[in-house]
């Protein structure tokens, strides 16, 4: 009896391994895609395709957070929907005036905020505990992402960071930024890796790292960003919430997903149009277009941490 219960966990787990690295062998092979592409159309479309993949896709992934609250923390409060629709707008809201009256204090800690929420997405299925190291370590990571964005179009971040906060930034400061960055993610990993805390391959996250730099490189500035944004960030993030509300990823429960965004995402969209016509300006556009993902991202960033707070409850 004990040994069939074994054989029988062991291939479950076996094919949950499998599956997962049939889905980061997708995401590899789709980075590819993504590079070829870009060094083969003109940076017009390039942007436009980043645009339509952040508004669809990248936007999408965020989109059914009420839901997730309500899967979350329903069961335990009485709180309504209505409720948790209404503080969630008022945070956005909240972040969108924070923006307005403070807009660098915003945007660094949209940055601080997006840095690690890229590490925990990146790394939470690898984690075997849960403390303050491990956050330090998922931050730091996300930062690098940022940073190696940040100094593969130098010129471009100065103006936009520039056009929304009035504070001129160095390129020294973005290279300090993406040196920093790096030698602390590599000092953590070993430290994470030494003490066992997340478990995963140096050699496959070493790739995946120049991967991404090369990537960044050849990519425009949006492009770049969406590229990693949504294949290595949304995506997974998106398969995730799927599992989580759903018990598995499929495409059943794909459409089911997609039905109970639709009107977030929708609302996200037409706001977004909006505030286009009403600028009628393709740069100053671009600032208020990061400025509005960061005021969605802040909510999010808190639903998704609440979430893999519960799932990883018994680590810790």
């Amino acid at each position: 009896m004990y040994i069939s219960d074994y054989i029988l966990t062991s291939k479950k787990l076996s094919n949950n391994f499998s599956s997962n690295k049939d889905f980061n062998g997708v995401l590899i092979v789709s980075s590819f895609f993504a590079l070829w592409l870009s060094a083969q159309i003109s940076p017009v479309i390039e942007s436009n395709i980043a645009y339509i993949m952040i508004l669809t896709v990248g936007i999408l992934h965020g989109s059914n957070d009420i839901m997730l609250v309500n899967h979350s923390i329903k069961s335990k409060s009485n709180i309504s929907s209505l409720n948790i629709f209404i503080i969630y707008v008022l945070m956005v809201g909240l972040v969108a005036v924070l923006f307005y009256f403070l807009p660098f204090l915003a945007l660094s800690l949209f940055v601080i905020f997006s840095s690690y929420h890229f590490g925990e997405q990146h790394f939470i299925s690898k984690s075997n505990t849960k403390n303050y190291l491990i956050s330090l370590y998922f931050t730091f990571y996300g930062m690098l992402i940022f940073s190696m964005i940040f100094f593969s179009s130098p010129e471009d971040v100065i103006i936009i960071v520039n056009e929304i906060t009035n504070v001129f930034i160095t390129q020294d400061f973005l290279k300090t930024l993406l040196y920093s960055s790096l030698i602390s993610t590599i000092i953590l990993s070993f430290l994470m890796h030494y003490k066992k805390f997340i478990t995963f391959n140096f050699f496959e996250e070493i790739i995946l790292i120049a991967l991404l730099f090369v990537i960044f490189n050849i990519a425009s500035l949006i492009a770049g960003f969406a590229i990693y944004f949504i294949i290595w960030h949304s995506i997974p993030s998106l398969r995730d919430q799927i599992i989580e509300l759903h018990s598995e990823f499929n495409k059943k429960n794909l459409l089911k997903y997609l039905k109970n965004s639709a009107l977030y995402w929708l609302i996200s969209i037409v706001s977004l149009i909006v505030l286009y016509y009403l600028v009628n300006d393709d740069k100053l556009f671009i600032s208020l277009f990061f400025s509005f993902l960061s005021a969605i991202t802040f909510p999010h960033v808190l639903v998704m941490f609440n979430l893999f707070k519960n799932k990883s409850k018994d680590l810790s």
